[in-house]
């Protein structure tokens, strides 16, 4: 139903004899992209980051200022047990850390041409030392980021093997 209308449920709990009654007001429930960002020390900040969605450039972005407004030198990027997502979102990352030119990934299919992803001259964060974690569980967008930061030589990745996956989706609408 729409935004700011009421919805009655009832619901069985185990341990509860009778239906337990509630009125729920439907609303948007926003899905951040950034779980946490804290300063680890005085100078190295933490950014976990969960998937990689449309808002999750701006949510880094925000996130990364307030922690360079409280004196972050290092940052370490945190990309375990994401599965991914947004193709853009994870270029637009691997940007704010490469100079200008700098490739960030092609992509070129059967049925598509080679498009490349190149660095631009804005990164916030390109003098930044930085570190990216990754797991079994990072894929996709998670290792785009991650392999940028490597291939570039410009910070480590560490944790354990990546999913693998090695492609990019893209959806294609039904008539």
């Amino acid at each position: 139903g729409p935004k700011g209308t009421k919805v009655n449920v009832a619901i069985l709990r185990p341990g509860q004899k009778d239906l337990l009654d509630f009125t729920i007001t439907r609303d948007k429930i926003p899905l951040h992209s950034v779980e946490s960002a804290y300063l680890l020390d005085e100078q190295t900040g933490y950014i976990k980051i969960t998937r990689f969605a449309k808002n999750t450039h701006e949510e880094f972005l925000a996130a990364a200022k307030k922690l360079r407004e409280n004196g972050m030198k290092n940052i370490i990027v945190d990309l375990r047990n994401n599965g991914g997502g947004f193709l853009t979102s994870a270029t637009q990352l691997a940007d704010e850390f490469l100079g200008k030119n700098k490739m960030i990934v092609y992509t070129e299919g059967k049925s598509r041409p080679k498009q490349e992803f190149y660095a631009t001259s804005r990164g916030n964060l390109e003098e930044t030392p930085v570190v990216i974690l990754v797991n079994e569980g990072s894929a996709s967008a998670s290792e785009i980021l991650a392999g940028a930061i490597q291939d570039n030589d410009r910070g480590y990745v560490v944790g354990r093997r990546s999913f693998g996956k090695g492609l990019v989706q893209e959806g294609i609408q039904w008539p």
